[in-house]
């Protein structure tokens, strides 16, 4: 989902979202950064092999490399500002691979900070919205400062786990997780998703693997079961409609990948527990999402 930042000063704030508790039908990506604020409300995060619960006074984080998508608790609202920006153009003067957001994504990068466990990143985050709202005397300044701040922060919890492939390598990817994301409960096939990228099926599998850790097929699988995951927790429907929905061919399938993947059946899973940021071992020095 391309975002029109400006060129000199690539952020937007989009206050007051209202986020209702439509059903998770679809995931999208951004070619920028996201930052979130929770203002009111509670819910559910699908972001890339994910899943997070959130509540007010959080803050998500969310790279161009992750799927992503929140709903609402049922019959309720959340209410959001989105912080949108590309911040290596924003604070030129930093070096490169400090403002650059690229690794820190994936299987191993928790996305949702709570206020309680990260108190000075939720109040920087809330500076810089307060910041962009009153456009005070050098107000461009200090939400380039705050901005510098919050990527500081942000890899201090990644620790040394913030590594990935260039950006680059994710840009030219960028069109099949695109459609991956939109389509994952339709027959998707490598050779469809390499065309998409402009890349030969034997090109497309190996950069795709070097990029994301697995193969096409691997992630797009992990992609369906946490979108099955979260739809049962979010919807009615019986387990066979959410295998259905979530791209499976078959429910047996779907409960054999399903238990070895949490550990528990559709209908476990079903009736609680929290939500876990899920996912099998990645490679040394190759980030997933």
């Amino acid at each position: 989902m391309p975002i029109a930042l400006e060129r000199e000063f690539p952020i937007e704030v989009w206050p007051d979202y209202h986020k209702d508790d439509a059903p998770i039908r679809t995931l999208h990506v951004h070619d920028c950064l996201e930052i979130g604020y929770c203002h009111e409300g509670s819910g559910l995060w699908v972001i890339g092999e994910k899943l997070f619960n959130h509540q007010a006074g959080d803050v998500t984080f969310i790279n161009h490399t992750e799927v992503h998508f929140a709903q609402s608790a049922a019959g309720t609202e959340s209410v959001w500002t989105w912080i949108l920006l590309d911040p290596v153009r924003l604070v030129p003067t930093a070096a490169m691979e400090l403002m650059d957001p690229t690794p820190l994504a994936g299987v191993d990068f928790r996305n949702l900070f709570s206020e309680r466990e990260y108190p000075a990143l939720v109040a920087a985050v809330r500076r810089l919205i307060a910041e962009h709202r009153e456009k005070g005397e050098h107000w461009r300044e200090a939400v380039r400062a705050l901005v510098c701040e919050i990527l500081i922060l942000v890899r201090r919890t990644a620790g040394g786990k913030a590594e990935a492939s260039p950006r680059n390598e994710y840009d030219r990817l960028a069109p099949a997780l695109q459609m991956m994301a939109r389509d994952f409960g339709e027959a998707l096939h490598v050779d469809a998703l390499a065309r998409r990228c402009g890349l030969s099926e034997p090109h497309f599998r190996r950069l795709f693997v070097a990029t994301m850790g697995r193969a096409p097929i691997d992630y797009l699988n992990n992609l369906r079961l946490h979108m099955a995951a979260a739809l049962l927790r979010t919807s009615s429907r019986s387990v066979l409609e959410v295998s259905l929905a979530a791209g499976f061919g078959t429910l047996s399938s779907f409960n054999r990948l399903f238990r070895r993947k949490f550990e528990r059946s559709p209908r476990e899973w079903r009736k609680g527990g929290e939500p876990r940021a899920e996912g099998p071992a990645r490679p040394p020095g190759k980030r997933l999402g």
